[in-house]
């Protein structure tokens, strides 16, 4: 099996002159932009700092810099990241500060209806600091808090934000295009009417194309770059690296897992390294692309482990909901070996000494894994699976390597650029994104009976002829209006004019939600450990036994690798019959296999429109009305995908489960 080694220099942060006396600590140069009057910054701020350089601990700094100067009102932050678990963890740190701090998610919020709107307002306005997700901002936006009617001190969603001086997008680059086009909106549709917010978008990673936009709208955020200290004279905040790059074949070992167990065996070698280094008193981190492989490991580990007294502790997506002690950090101290996933991107830091990884998709997925290991001054041993490409790719550049002994972490940082593919970004799509969502959010408001003032509807307005797939989404929601209203059946069947209507229905529904549709089952594995997690890959995943009046799915084992349990599901969405609910699935497999289990469903979608367009045209008695219709839905293919599909059912394979549907 080859391999290649790379040494990293230690990363040390130079500190400043400026210093927080109440902590007793000196600033870097990214955490001054947060220590100081944020009225005086610039409106849109940029921070990049490597992971464990401190960006977390420095967001409630506005608040201290105003108690710490007299200030007459302190500051209002509002803090979202991508994740429930993350918001947790800020939460704690904030608290351990003495800083005034609420959360803000579908769970934290108790009352229902129009009270849930007060609620939340009422909390937002008896804090310092409020955290919340990309889901809650994305539900406020379209109006969700007022579908209920009026809420007491709440006129819209416009009057939450009003509350807040600075918003901070943490971990932004986690974001697909869809969802950097609705914070895109968010910005601009407030940034004309407040200008007192200070808007900052931090990451290790940052992600140079939403810059880009800021500035096709001429708005030049103030990009902030953490830089090293190369004398090692400052705050070290990860130690020196040894980096073994493994080359994987897709054949054999497939990916770590592969690489650490053989006839379900942890292989001697490595074995003998993680004891070894348990011996030490030291940690082991393992994180994986698959969560199968974790749960897998898991046992494996565990079995193999047992005289030795091993802790083992797991934290996937399949965990963030299990019912159990949620305060990470008492976990990752109790734990001698943590398993882990994606999940590891965001968030938790683990103080460990050895790390065997999976080196993920993307470039930037490699970068905030290696982020997380060997805090603090100690050196650290990383084994990381890459697949022959990647490889290959890391040989034709490592003679800039070899010119140094050890290679400092921003030429490490290039070096990896040219070694790891990102993430495609697909920047053209942006804009047709953010007039979907315009219009979706100015669609909520008029369902839900709000008129907004001449100076929101103006500035709603001049956003509608900045992004012109709006009218797009505005001419087809009149042609749905004119169907609904058709009682004498004069342009369309009954039939199939309501199946449309349900399929617009889906489409609306879609930009409602920050995420893809799907659906979520209580989970039983372990014999006792309760969690939920989505059902669709449990099947797939999973040897499973199903209650399907109380919706609980019970783990009996994971499988070796996937199986397409999941043959078809239940949609509107497609088009592909006029007459009722689209089956996705047991007409032409391989291209269905390809829509439920590949991102690239727009083809799919333009296919499936020609079939519908030949059996509905008989349905329609205006057939001037049946063109244009179907030339505006056909213009919905450049921003169709799975998000735009709502699910009504599962259909699977009956030598699997005992029904053909779930639900």
């Amino acid at each position: 099996m080859e391999h290649l080694n790379i040494r990293i220099s230690k990363k040390s942060l130079p500190l400043g002159n400026k210093t927080i006396d109440r902590y007793n600590i000196n600033l870097h140069k990214f955490q001054e932009i947060f220590y100081s009057d944020i009225a005086e910054l610039n409106n849109v701020n940029f921070i990049v700092a490597p992971t464990g350089a401190g960006k977390t601990f420095s967001f409630s700094f506005p608040i201290s810099y105003a108690e710490d100067n007299n200030f007459f009102t302190k500051p209002r932050g509002l803090i979202v990241v991508p994740t429930n678990a993350l918001v947790k963890d800020i939460e704690k740190t904030f608290k351990n500060l003495g800083i005034k701090t609420a959360i803000l998610t579908g769970n934290s919020l108790i009352k229902k209806g129009r009270k849930r709107g007060e609620e939340l307002i009422e909390t937002t306005k008896d804090n310092e600091i409020i955290i919340t997700n990309p889901d809650i901002i994305n539900y406020l936006l379209h109006s969700g808090y007022h579908r209920f009617g009026h809420v007491k001190n709440f006129s819209d969603w416009i009057e939450f934000f009003n509350k807040f001086d600075y918003i901070i997008f943490d971990e932004y680059h986690l974001y697909d295009e869809e969802q950097l086009g609705t914070i895109l909106i968010l910005f601009l549709s407030l940034w004309n009417y407040f200008k007192k917010i200070k808007w900052f978008f931090v990451s290790a990673t940052p992600e140079e194309n939403l810059i880009e936009l800021f500035k096709e709208h001429s708005i030049i955020p103030n990009i902030v770059t953490q830089p090293l200290d190369n004398n090692s004279d400052g705050r070290i905040i990860q130690g020196e690296m040894n980096i073994e790059f493994i080359k994987i074949s897709k054949n054999i070992e497939r990916s770590l897992f592969g690489y650490l167990v053989t006839n379900k065996r942890l292989n001697y070698n490595v074995k003998t390294e993680i004891m070894s280094s348990l011996s030490k008193n030291e940690k082991v981190l393992i994180i994986f692309n698959s969560l199968r492989d974790a749960m897998n490991f898991k046992y494996i580990l565990k079995k193999e482990l047992k005289e030795e007294n091993v802790k083992v502790w797991i934290d996937t997506g399949l965990q963030t909901k299990e019912k159990r002690d949620n305060n990470n950090y008492n976990q990752i101290n109790a734990a001698d070996i943590i398993i882990t996933t994606s999940k590891s991107e965001v968030g938790v830091n683990y103080p460990v000494s050895l790390c065997y990884m999976d080196s993920g998709m993307y470039f930037r997925n490699f970068m905030q894994r290696i982020g997380r290991v060997g805090r603090g001054k100690e050196k650290c041993k990383i084994y990381c699976t890459i697949t022959p490409r990647v490889y290959n790719n890391l040989t034709k550049n490592i003679d800039n390597v070899k010119k140094y002994y050890k290679i400092n972490y921003y030429d490490f940082v290039d070096l990896m650029k040219n070694v790891f593919e990102d993430r495609e970004f697909k920047k053209d799509k942006i804009p047709k994104f953010c007039g979907a969502i315009l219009w979706s959010i100015i669609n909520s408001m008029e369902e839900y009976l709000y008129k907004p003032s001449y100076n929101r509807r103006k500035i709603l307005n001049d956003l509608t002829n900045k992004f012109q797939y709006y009218w797009v989404f505005y001419y087809l929601n009149k042609k749905m209006k004119a169907i609904k209203d058709d009682i004498d059946e004069d342009i369309v069947d009954k039939d199939v004019g309501d199946n449309l209507l349900k399929w617009w229905k889906t489409i609306k529904n879609s930009f409602k939600r920050f995420r893809n549709d799907s659906i979520i089952w209580k989970v039983i594995y372990d014999s006792k450990k309760e969690t939920e997690y989505d059902l669709m890959w449990l099947l797939n995943n999973a040897f499973v036994k199903i209650d399907k009046e109380t919706k609980t799915i019970f783990i009996e084992d994971f499988r070796d690798k996937r199986k397409n349990v999941v043959v078809g599901i239940d949609t509107y969405s497609l088009l592909e019959d006029a007459m009722g609910v689209t089956t996705i699935g047991g007409k032409n497999k391989s291209e269905w296999f390809k829509f439920i289990y590949s991102d690239y469903i727009g083809d799919i979608f333009m296919e499936k429109f020609e079939i519908w367009k030949i059996h509905a045209r008989k349905y329609f008695n205006d057939r001037k009305f049946f063109e244009n219709l179907t030339k505006n839905i056909e213009m919905l293919s450049p921003i169709y995908s799975k998000k735009r599909i709502e699910i009504y059912d599962l259909k699977v394979n009956l030598t699997e489960i005992f029904d053909d549907d779930i639900l």
